[in-house]
């Protein structure tokens, strides 16, 4: 990175990185949904839900205080549809998501405490789908990404997704287009060292082929890329992905995942090790060691970064999930210092289609030659859709 890259935009790219999360997440094995196809159009999770998704978000995840006691399950799932009511078709659907957050910088300091509301996301979905079982789906999105702070210009409307997927049985498919790449956890923290050192954070999307198999104990995910067409050449990261996972027990999921990519500037060597353990009634552990072996062109930031990721959800009741996370970086195994970064969060659902979340970030430099202090960030949440 440029040494004069200005700290604000620094800043400001990782708070869109957190805030563009999508709504279902991988703690639901916690739920017992131990493949990202049962709820999502994608089987690598992400993006717009099947109406069976949308129907468990309604009866499983979400709270159902503010529902009348007279309304059953069937109820809240027959208004879990668009326009909170039961499509009257079956090849299509849509969806609209806002998400915006408050940020507190440098809390608690008398001088430097900033506090800011940021509209980070509103974006339309549309979805086709035909056959039985939704055997074939055309999925895409576009809507609002706003720039860095500090950036003079008007805010970027873009597609995230677009693709095409066909399955040929319900255990194989194929899906081309733009899509994310096929590797490690999809933790909800697109900062998440585990996202940013590999490059599979918000902004990575490729356009390539993804082939997915579903077996009765196995998962496997392969991937080739071409890279983000709408860049330039030079900087298209092409390359390829596998993302293989195990179910053990009929709970829990043990897998790897290994992927390299490379433009005209760089090259990535990544490989993961992971898991997610169901500790049954919502609550769920999130795993992932991995590294990561850059090469730059010219030799001059050649490295192996090394990372680890634990997440806990503990579900207390229905609609609430309590979040603790602890992560490590070494931005180059050669040398001694790291990074944790460590913190609480609550995730709240009170009705179906709203979502608050509360996040604290603490984190440490751990170096022989330098001493810094701890630095905290607050988030809070807001995410709607229908």
């Amino acid at each position: 990175m440029n040494p004069r890259f200005p700290r604000s935009l620094l800043l400001w790219a990782l708070l869109l990185a957190t805030s563009l999360s999508s709504y279902a997440y991988t703690n639901f094995i916690g739920h017992s949904y131990t493949s990202c196809l049962n709820c999502h159009y994608n089987p690598t999770g992400g993006g717009p839900l099947t109406d069976y998704g949308r129907a468990v978000s309604a009866t499983a995840i979400s709270s159902k205080m503010f529902y009348p006691d007279a309304w059953s399950e069937e109820k809240v799932a027959y208004t879990s549809g668009f326009l909170f009511r039961k499509p009257k078709q079956e090849w299509l659907r849509t969806q609209v998501n806002y998400r915006g957050f408050q940020v507190v910088r440098n809390p608690g300091s008398e001088k430097n405490e900033q506090k800011e509301w940021i509209n980070m996301q509103l974006d339309g979905r549309l979805i086709l789908k035909f056959g039985q079982n939704d055997k074939f789906v055309a999925v895409g999105n576009y809507g609002y990404a706003p720039l860095p702070e500090g950036v003079e210009d008007q805010p970027e409307w873009r597609s995230r997704e677009y693709y095409l997927g066909y399955r040929f049985s319900p255990k194989f498919g194929m899906y081309a287009g733009l899509m994310d790449k096929a590797y490690g956890v999809k933790v909800i923290e697109h900062i998440a060292f585990s996202r940013t050192a590999p490059q599979v954070a918000q902004n990575d999307q490729v356009h390539g082929v993804l082939g997915h198999y579903l077996g009765e104990k196995w998962e496997i995910t392969g991937q080739g890329f071409a890279g983000n067409l709408g860049q330039d050449a030079d900087l298209q990261m092409k390359g390829g992905s596998i993302l293989a996972e195990r179910t053990t027990f009929d709970l829990h999921r043990i897998g790897f995942s290994a992927l390299q990519s490379k433009n005209e500037f760089l090259t990535l060597q990544s490989y993961a090790l992971h898991g997610r353990f169901n500790l049954k009634e919502g609550s769920a552990i999130l795993t992932e060691v991995g590294q990561t072996n850059r090469k730059t062109f010219n030799g001059l930031d050649d490295r192996t970064m090394r990372y680890g990721l634990l997440q806990t959800y503990l579900r207390p009741f229905r609609g609430v999930y309590f979040l603790s996370n602890i992560e490590y970086f070494n931005r180059d195994i050669r040398e001694s210092d790291y990074t944790v970064r460590w913190g609480p969060g609550l995730q709240f659902f009170p009705v179906q289609r709203v979502e608050l979340r509360l996040d604290a970030y603490n984190t440490r430099s751990f170096s022989t030659n330098a001493s810094t202090r701890d630095s905290w960030m607050y988030l809070f949440q807001a995410h709607l859709w229908l």
